[in-house]
């Protein structure tokens, strides 16, 4: 990609980004929890934050993470009243060591990892919310040291807000499967009052065929029924037609979606759709031209990021539909994906250019990339390519 001087649009464009990170945050449980991984590590000079989220058999799991050094603490499961963490979701209180290794308060099934850190002294305070314990937040420092009940507070405080973040985006999940739901029921109800007063009608008939020996009657009772098969075959047609029908402006919220369930299918790492506007009519060719891009990244994303997860929104604004695609990986570069003969973002930047759109390529402050694709909302001008 080749740097440009930023115009006003793309100005606005990055304002209103950082402006729907906090809707983001809200709408989606991994981002509310990297969110709060970040804000810990700012409150004090801790070297190192973590969260963790309990999930069945009662195991704390740690899915977020900021300032490690190495990957001993990813992903690490850890079972109830075990370590640190572990003690802190089983006794619902901040628990702390002033150096982990040396403590005779915890269990030490996790020192080899945590020598891999460097860690001496840690805190962990449990996330509850409604008297439900949902996980547990850490600091780390890479030397000896006390946690003075300020800082234990301020963590605390922290953990709360967290708790709140985390059960609203598990209901806003929820609202949009009740929604789901709610459709498939109406669809359902539209299916049974359409088709089963036929079926009931052919029935009727098929039966009084049983008391009949006129052949000429018999006949045209079975030309009759014969139309209501056919009737009720174009009712399902239609019902099916309609089940799969996806109005414009829905298709490329339905690709996305897809594209994001089969990465996680693949990969087993959660991938989030997150709509923060309502998605305009676009033409297929824009539509198309973005799912590519969308795809590429996220292809992009399981090969070369090492990610942990993966969000991707929609944005409107400034009379630009913004397609973006961020991952908390360790970063790639696409100049580096060029020399490697990856040739697949630039041949969808150029795909969107001839769409009147464009591609943008940037690292994360916090590690990461992000890849932002755009068209214009209005009537195409250009050819779709």
């Amino acid at each position: 990609m080749t740097d440009v001087p930023e115009t006003p649009v793309e100005a606005l464009l990055e304002q209103l980004a950082s402006r729907h990170s906090e809707l983001l945050v809200l709408s989606d449980g991994s981002l509310a929890m990297k969110s709060v991984a970040r804000r810990i590590r700012e409150l004090g000079e801790f070297d190192m934050s973590l969260v963790g989220r309990l999930e069945p058999g009662r195991r704390l799991v740690h899915r977020s993470w900021q300032g490690t050094m190495s990957t001993a603490l990813h992903r690490l499961v850890v079972p109830e009243g075990v370590g640190l963490g572990g003690k802190s979701i089983a006794e619902r209180r901040p628990v702390w060591v002033r150096d982990y290794r040396t403590s005779d308060t915890i269990t030490h099934d996790f020192d080899e990892l945590v020598a891999r850190e460097g860690l001496g002294a840690m805190l962990a305070v449990p996330m509850i919310y409604g008297g439900e314990v949902l996980g547990a937040v850490y600091v780390g420092i890479r030397d000896e040291a006390s946690f003075g009940d300020r800082v234990i507070a301020r963590v605390e405080e922290v953990a709360a807000v967290a708790s709140v973040t985390l059960v609203s985006s598990e209901r806003a999940k929820l609202q949009t499967g009740v929604a789901l739901d709610a459709e498939r029921g109406r669809m359902a109800a539209d299916l049974h009052d359409s088709v089963s007063p036929v079926l009931f009608r052919i029935g009727a008939e098929l039966r009084s065929l049983r008391s009949m020996d006129d052949l000429d009657r018999i006949r045209d009772r079975l030309d009759e029924v014969e139309r209501q098969v056919t009737s009720v075959s174009a009712l399902l047609r239609n019902s099916l037609a309609r089940l799969n029908e996806q109005p414009p402006e829905r298709r490329l919220a339905v690709a996305i979606q897809e594209d994001c369930e089969a990465f996680e299918e693949r990969t087993g790492l959660p991938a989030s759709f997150v709509a923060l506007a309502e998605i305009p009519e676009l033409a297929p060719g824009r539509t198309e031209a973005l799912t590519s891009v969308v795809r590429e990244a996220l292809v992009n994303v399981e090969k070369h990021a090492q990610a942990s997860t993966v969000v991707v929104s929609v944005v409107v604004a400034g009379g630009r539909l913004t397609v973006v695609v961020a991952d908390d990986g360790h970063g790639w570069a696409t100049g580096d994906l060029a020399k490697a003969g990856h040739l697949g973002l630039p041949l969808s930047e150029r795909r969107m250019e001839r769409v009147g759109g464009g591609v943008s390529v940037v690292g994360n402050e916090d590690g990461g990339t992000t890849v932002r694709a755009w068209v214009p909302c209005e009537a195409e001008s250009t050819g779709d390519g």
